[in-house]
């Protein structure tokens, strides 16, 4: 029953991470606490992470568009924020890592900035953005919402937002990879879940690609605020059960 369910919370989250190109850690990292150790949880969604941010960059048969002076900035910042997660997630209960996911999702989707405010924004803020995303992404698996509000607000074509996307999580991934080697052989991960994990990623990336092809333009802010909004809620119902 559980590989069942990281199967298919892994193909769901794929799905709409590759439509949104946001939501595959918001989704299957609260269905992964719940079914494996935190560390566990966090080393395999980070693992799966990786393949498909490779498969929507490298695997559609096209160039990439991603916004390079946006993210320079961000993945700097994210190094040390990195590391600041490590400690967290050694220092916090489950439920409270749990419960804190859910409030800062939920708090990032409600908050509302100008597209002119953000495109006029310092770099201490493109800074702020990638420390913040960098220990999201070590204590809870959840790197997203800080980059994919700010790169929706810089009047960025759908395309370019969720690529550039791909290429923070890709380039965070695997600094949070090797930031967390020294847990790995602690983590007891299940070589079976990660396997079925893999597979069911490129079947989610396949679904999600051609629901992207037909996503309209004015409905892509919308929806990324929905995807946040949804984990966000799973995750602190999670934490509270």
């Amino acid at each position: 029953m559980t590989l069942a369910l990281v199967s298919m919370g892994a193909a769901a989250a794929a799905c709409v991470q590759a439509t949104t190109g946001l939501g595959f850690a918001m989704m299957l990292t609260p269905v992964l606490f719940a079914l494996l150790p935190p560390t566990a949880a966090i080393v395999t969604v980070t693992a799966l992470g990786l393949e498909l941010n490779l498969l929507v960059l490298l695997g559609e048969r096209r160039r990439p568009r991603v916004a390079w002076r946006e993210l320079v900035p961000i993945l700097a910042a994210a190094t040390p924020g990195i590391a600041c997660g490590v400690l967290l997630l050694r220092a916090l209960p489950k439920p409270a890592l749990q419960v804190g996911v859910g409030a800062v999702l939920i708090l990032a989707a409600l908050r509302r900035r100008s597209r002119a405010s953000a495109a006029r924004a310092s770099t201490p803020g493109r800074l702020a953005v990638g420390f913040a995303s960098g220990v999201l992404t070590t204590s809870t698996g959840v790197s997203g919402p800080p980059i994919a509000l700010w790169l929706s607000r810089l009047g960025l074509a759908p395309g370019e937002v969720r690529d550039s996307l791909s290429a923070v999580f890709l380039a965070i991934g695997l600094i949070a990879f090797l930031a967390l080697t020294p847990v790995i052989t602690r983590a007891h991960v299940d070589p079976a879940f990660v396997g079925a994990g893999l597979a069911c990623v490129l079947g989610g990336h396949a679904v999600g690609r051609r629901a992207f092809t037909r996503l309209e333009a004015r409905r892509f802010e919308p929806l990324l605020r929905a995807v946040i909004l949804c984990a966000g809620a799973g995750s602190i119902v999670a934490g509270l059960g």
